[in-house]
Parts: C-alpha cells; structure tokens; sequence
C-alpha cells in the first residue's frame, strides 16, 4: 500500500511538472516575433468603404490592435470600455506619441474555424455591429476570411478577443489587455 501511495505520489508530481513544463514552453507566436519589444508586423487592410490602410500609417501614435468578430459574445461585452478608453485618450497628449487610435480587425466571414457555413451575410453583420457597438473610430478592417485572414495567421491569433498594445515606433508594449488594465496601461503613457 505505501509503495503505490508512493508510485502515485511521483506520478502526480510527474504530471504537475509536465503541465508546466508545457506551459512554460514559447507559443509559436513567441517563436516568431510577437512578444513584448518586438516589431509589430505591418499589414494593409481594407475599411468597410475600400480604403487601404496600414499599421505604418500609424507611425507616431500609440495603437491598439484588437482582433474582433460580430459573432463573438465576450469582443462584444468588451467594446464599450475599448470605446470608453478611446473617448478618452484619442484626444489627449501622450508623453512621446502624437496620440491614440484604435484599429479593428474583424473575423467575421462564410465560415467558421471547422469551415462549415456561420454567416449569411458576413459584411453586413460585421458592418452592423458597429453601428450597435458604436465603434466610433474610422480604423475598421475585414478580409472576411474569418480564421483564414493573412492577418489574423500573421498574428497568430487563434481565440477572440485579442489584442496588441502597439508604441509609437511599431513595436508591442502590451497584449491581451482588457478593461482597467487597458485603461491603466494607455494612462501610464499619457503622464
């Protein structure tokens, strides 16, 4: 009896380390660039009226990249404080950037991540959404590729909500910031 209280004891202990070992191991987006002091990767994009636009058209100003979808329960119970913090900042001063802007990528698209139909009329519920969210910011962008956007596999981005807190020379300052901490974050870099 002592000896399998003892086997199980070293396989619990097995276990532990095996998940933390795991745990502790790099993300493939660490692996490739996407950390904390590193160069945010550029992309171009099209807003809802085809438009262009890049993360480098940016430059000098404090950005947060948030990765979103209509259909996306939590993105959407997030949306008012990320309005609230760009009401709030967008104007405002910032110690060594020439303001704040928020840019949205969607994910909504036909397909879902297994590739069966989701959405009818993808645009139009992405479109709708910020009208009913009141995303008041002119940064909007969608491949409506869903999970088969080349910015959202650039990004590595594999659940929602996620975001990058970007600096005003491109590189990441933050990730995955959500209400007070985003809100704390962008005030610590106005002071």
């Amino acid at each position: 009896m002592k000896n399998l209280r003892n086997l199980l004891f070293i396989a619990s202990i097995c276990l532990c380390f095996g998940f933390i070992a795991k745990d502790s191991m790099p993300s493939v987006a660490e692996a490739e660039g996407l950390n904390i002091g590193d160069k945010a990767p550029d992309f171009s994009i099209e807003s809802p009226e085809g438009k262009q636009f890049q993360l480098s058209d940016f430059r000098g100003k404090i950005v947060f990249l948030d990765f979103w979808a209509s259909w996306c329960g939590p993105c959407r119970r997030d949306n008012p404080n990320i309005v609230s913090i760009y009401n709030k900042f967008h104007q405002l001063a910032f110690k060594t950037a020439d303001g704040f802007e928020v840019i949205s990528i969607s994910l909504d698209g036909l397909t879902n991540r297994a590739g069966d139909p989701k959405q009818e009329d993808a645009k139009q519920d992405w479109l709708q959404a910020i009208e009913e969210d009141g995303l008041v910011w002119e940064n909007h962008g969608s491949e409506l590729r869903a999970w088969d956007s080349k910015i959202v596999k650039q990004y590595h981005i594999n659940s929602i909500p996620s975001n990058y807190l970007i600096d005003e020379k491109g590189m990441i300052i933050a990730k995955n910031l959500k209400g007070p901490a985003l809100y704390a974050t962008i005030k610590r870099l106005t002071e």
